[in-house]
């Protein structure tokens, strides 16, 4: 049982790894590539905003940003989070 609750607290602290990409210019390019997807994908969804997550990776890859875990734009550290749904 030990063993299993260990598992569950890795499993949750990678799943809680920060989000980060890369890509070209600086952090207002990156910034605003990230608003214009987020107004181009925006929906609702019971009254809350919301963008579905293979559209906004798609989004952001057509603009030059991937995900990468070493990537210069940490999300969470900018306070650019959101929320996606599939």
């Amino acid at each position: 049982m030990r063993h299993l609750l260990l598992a569950i607290s890795l499993i949750t602290l990678v799943g809680c790894a920060s989000v980060k990409y890369d890509g070209p210019g600086t952090v207002q390019d990156f910034a605003t590539a990230r608003t214009e997807c987020y107004s181009a994908l925006r929906g609702t969804a019971d009254g809350e905003p919301t963008v579905n997550c293979g559209a906004w990776t798609a989004c952001l890859t057509s603009k030059g940003y991937l995900r990468d875990r070493y990537g210069q734009f940490d999300v969470e550290e900018l306070g650019m989070t959101i929320s996606c749904s599939d």
